[in-house]
């Protein structure tokens, strides 16, 4: 187990938060954190889905077999990287969440 040391100040405001422990106070503020960036990553997903009328796999088997008009521009290039980075800590956020309730509820 790790030990943290929380200052005064902060302890204070942790007493206000929801939860009966430490333990569930701290895993709701987690909980909130990862679903924020959750959503962030998904509005964001969205804009490139809306943008380019395909969702990313589409987009990169398109890129793929060439069919993306001017791909190596810099602007689609840059969009394709962003977007992959999205989809993929859109998955590491949903993983993380899912471990976090097994956690919780188990």
């Amino acid at each position: 187990m790790t030990q943290v040391i929380i200052p005064d100040k902060l302890s204070e405001i942790l007493q206000q938060l929801e939860g009966k422990t430490l333990d569930q106070k701290l895993a709701q503020l987690i909980e909130r954190d990862l679903e924020h960036r959750l959503r962030y990553c998904s509005r964001r997903i969205v804009d490139f889905e809306v943008k380019y009328g395909l969702l990313f796999e589409e987009f990169r088997a398109a890129w793929e077999l060439g069919t993306i008009p001017d791909r190596h521009a810099h602007e689609i290039e840059r969009d394709y990287m962003e977007w992959e980075s999205l989809v993929d800590e859109r998955q590491l956020l949903l993983t993380k969440l899912k471990q976090l309730t097994n956690r919780l509820f188990s």
